[in-house]
């Protein structure tokens, strides 16, 4: 199996916008409604997405969403940093959901919350996985549960290393380490996996 293909199921990544993010952000902050509409227009599905996969419900993650840019929309000057604007509006998408089953008082723990993402019957039609994505998302379940949600938000989300520090409250460097030693880890099961099948 082909070591490259953790990254196989990553698609376009929204870093190769930021010039233009940066200037959506810039005359967003200005007061310039048509800017913060195509900011919406950028992010709004993968925020709904992101929502959906934690509650399982269309209309309520439709609602959770829009929440999400109405409070953005209100909060848009405290951002300083447009590289990590993605990781703070995911940030404010996690909190509404925290929120939800708070307000619900819903038996249920946060953590698995955060770490839902049912991509083997939601968003990848198993039908159309071929053989090293299927086993890939079964290693991925092996890591510690802070490595699953790095690699999910890195390579399925296609979320920036600092967005997801802005969203898990660490630094840079942090989730370097962890998305390394996650990857040297699925390196190491796959490998072990080769070694079972030559057997």
């Amino acid at each position: 199996m082909d070591k490259t293909f953790v990254f196989s199921i990553s698609s376009q990544n929204t870093s190769e916008n930021q010039d233009i993010l940066a200037g959506l952000l810039a005359k967003a902050k200005k007061g310039e409604e048509s800017a913060f509409g195509e900011i919406y227009n950028l992010f709004f599905k993968k925020i709904y997405q992101f929502i959906y996969f934690r509650v399982s419900h269309k209309e309520l993650a439709e609602d959770l969403a829009e929440e999400v840019f109405l409070k953005a929309f209100t909060k848009l000057s405290s951002v300083s940093d447009n590289k990590a604007f993605g990781g703070w509006l995911y940030q404010i998408a996690r909190n509404k959901v925290i929120d939800y089953y708070r307000e619900k008082k819903l038996n249920v723990s946060l953590e698995e919350v955060e770490n839902t993402l049912e991509y083997e019957s939601n968003v990848i039609d198993t039908v159309n996985l071929d053989n090293q994505q299927k086993t890939l998302l079964k290693l991925i379940k092996e890591l510690t549960v802070e490595q699953q949600i790095v690699i999910k938000l890195k390579f399925f989300e296609d979320l920036t290393t600092p967005e997801i520090a802005e969203m898990l409250h660490k630094s840079e460097g942090s989730i370097r380490v962890i998305q390394h030693r996650a990857i040297a880890k699925l390196q190491e099961l796959i490998s072990k996996l080769n070694e079972n099948s030559y057997k």
